[in-house]
């Protein structure tokens, strides 16, 4: 019997935990609905960059894997701003729109993008290939991560996942204290306005620590290898969305 998870098993369980997250996150249940349920569900991103980055060095072709993302980056935010658009999801105290309203609320692949973009130029400056060009874009694509979903946080992580990523031991330890820094951060900013229990379960990208065990399963393999397997996330990502989403507007 194969010990491990192969990453297509890997991906279907970030899978169903990533929509129920949003079931959480976008529906009209989410008063009703367990607080942990935010809280355990943030190793779902940084378990697809972990993968992606391991497809960054296994894939034939850098240049389609990251084109493959663009695209699904843009068609994902050309459904966004239809949606916010259609629904007048303006501010409601300004009655305008801003970014995050019209683009929003999610779009992980862009996030991915930009960061494969950058892993990408990482591992060029490593070689010393057009170094001056690399630190450029590598610049750019910083400056970009703000914008994106979960930017911030997911920064960090890529650079660790990608510095050590030869030496699993160092890649967990790095993981493991950035998820205490946003640990300490969140009891810093506790006011006791509400539950240290509510505080921690919103205030909770530092539960990203929790994706520590899906990497040590991990076996290293791909697992299975269709089109079905190769396009699942790109299909399910946009259209659960974009059904939770409208479903949402419906009800208010």
């Amino acid at each position: 019997m194969e010990k491990g998870l192969d990453a297509y098993k890997l991906k279907i369980i970030a899978l169903l935990f990533m929509i129920l997250d949003h079931i959480h996150s976008h529906l009209w249940l989410y008063g009703s609905m367990p607080q942990w349920i935010s809280l355990v569900t943030r190793f779902v991103s940084p378990l697809f960059l972990y993968l992606m980055i391991e497809g960054f060095y296994h894939t034939r072709s850098r240049a389609k894997y990251l084109l493959r993302l663009s695209v699904a980056a843009l068609i994902m935010l050309a459904g966004n701003v239809a949606i916010n658009l259609y629904f007048h999801n303006v501010n409601p105290n300004t009655g305008k729109y801003s970014y995050f309203r019209l683009t929003g609320p999610n779009n992980i692949f862009l996030t991915l993008a930009l960061l494969f973009a950058l892993i990408w130029c990482l591992e060029n400056i490593k070689q010393r290939n057009h170094i001056v060009r690399n630190v450029l874009v590598a610049v750019i694509v910083v400056c970009m991560c703000p914008f994106s979903e979960g930017g911030l946080y997911m920064l960090p992580v890529a650079v660790i996942m990608w510095f050590f990523h030869e030496k699993k031991a160092l890649q967990y330890i790095g993981i493991g204290a950035f998820g205490l820094l946003l640990l300490a951060h969140t009891l810093i900013t506790f006011t006791g306005a509400c539950s240290l229990y509510s505080h921690l379960c919103f205030d909770n990208e530092w539960g990203m620590i929790l994706v520590i065990p899906f990497i040590l399963l991990y076996n290293g393999k791909r697992g299975k290898n269709t089109a079905f397997s190769k396009y699942l996330f790109y299909v399910i990502y946009p259209v659960h969305i974009w059904i939770l989403v409208i479903m949402n507007f419906l009800h208010n």
